[in-house]
């Protein structure tokens, strides 16, 4: 199943042309733990290095080491294959003790390191993700571009789900969009997850694209719910569709209601499915982020809150294509959504 994504829009003109993630060295992730290790507790932390390998395959791996369930094995948030990545995982006990000397080395991974801890760690539970890429451009940048896209980075980029949550080709949007005809919705596992999840990007993101057409992506509006989270202070939200009346009020809300008004069976179906309304950030501000010019190069630095993917920040700045071979779009990644899917959540 196929589907075409809408063409959201962007606050300005590209900047930039040209290719992320030529090499898996020229997309690195690191993940910000939002906690320290308890230092005791029935599970085991592994701070693990990875390359042409995605987090899924990592957990299965680990798994199969220690002899327990994959089931027993967390995470914060997957990362992408196609890059070089660190992050954390937790495994729990079985009965035997497990005997980890901190080397431990499988296909494209590495432990650096281990400590105690007393819980398992699950989606979500990082500060967030330091990103550090090299972009080829086509043509070397001009300094006034490059001033154009730090003021963007600096006064806010539209928080768009990238394109990853729709599935190669769109196919889970095409799903979601089969479940909104009368499809059945899995009663659970992963594929209900995707459905809903799609389904609920698709309403933000539309949300999202309204704000940008009226020139009000940063701007706080009579009546908007504010999100003060790191990095998104002071930022305006949307919905992230579900049961329950909309927090806002105002001109918000008469935005909102008019950019879902084409989709209110999708809003019926979210509904019925049982979700909560939740409110998600229109806009982030990139923390510690870094951009310099180096010949037909660019080199950007930045840190995300978790859930934030990087493919959307560079779509705000210019128009960049997948350069590992595994999709050729704009800012298209290899699975999730920020395999993190990839993208680094």
């Amino acid at each position: 199943m196929t589907c075409v994504l809408p063409d959201w829009p962007q606050p300005g003109e590209p900047l930039f042309r040209g290719r992320y993630r030529t090499t898996p060295e020229a997309f690195r992730v690191d993940e910000l733990p939002g906690w320290a290790p308890s230092g005791a507790g029935e599970h085991l932390l592994l701070r693990v290095a990875k390359r042409g390998a995605n987090t899924a395959w990592v957990a299965q791996a680990l798994a199969r080491r220690a002899g327990c369930q994959p089931s027993d094995v967390g995470y914060c948030g997957e990362k992408d294959r196609h890059a070089v990545t660190t992050q954390w995982f937790s495994l729990r006990e079985p009965r035997q003790a497990l005997q980890w000397s901190g080397d431990e080395v499988g296909d494209g991974w590495n432990v650096l390191a281990l400590a105690r801890h007393d819980r398992k760690l699950r989606r979500g539970d990082h500060a967030g993700n330091r990103f550090s890429l090299r972009l080829e451009l086509e043509h070397a940048p001009a300094p006034e571009a490059v001033a154009q896209a730090r003021a963007r980075l600096e006064e806010g980029i539209p928080n768009y789900f990238g394109p990853q949550r729709f599935g190669r080709d769109g196919g889970n949007l095409a799903r979601a969009a089969a479940w909104v005809d009368g499809a059945r919705l899995p009663a659970r596992g992963p594929e209900r997850g995707r459905i809903l999840s799609t389904a609920r990007s698709l309403l933000f993101n539309e949300v999202v694209a309204a704000r940008v057409r009226a020139g009000c992506i940063s701007a706080v509006l009579d009546g908007d719910v504010v999100e003060d989270a790191a990095n998104r202070q002071g930022a305006p939200t949307g919905p992230m569709w579900g049961r329950g009346r909309s927090a806002t009020g105002g001109a918000a809300a008469a935005l909102e209601a008019a950019a879902l008004a084409p989709y209110q069976r999708w809003c019926e179906r979210l509904e019925y499915a049982g979700l909560k309304q939740e409110r998600r950030a229109l806009v982030v501000r990139p923390g510690d982020a870094v951009l310099d010019a180096k010949g037909s190069s660019l080199q950007f630095e930045c840190v995300l809150p978790p859930g934030v993917f990087v493919t959307s920040v560079l779509a705000a700045l210019g128009t960049f294509f997948d350069g590992s071979g595994n999709g050729d779009g704009p800012g298209n990644g290899d699975g999730s959504g920020n395999g993190d899917g990839h993208d680094g959540q």
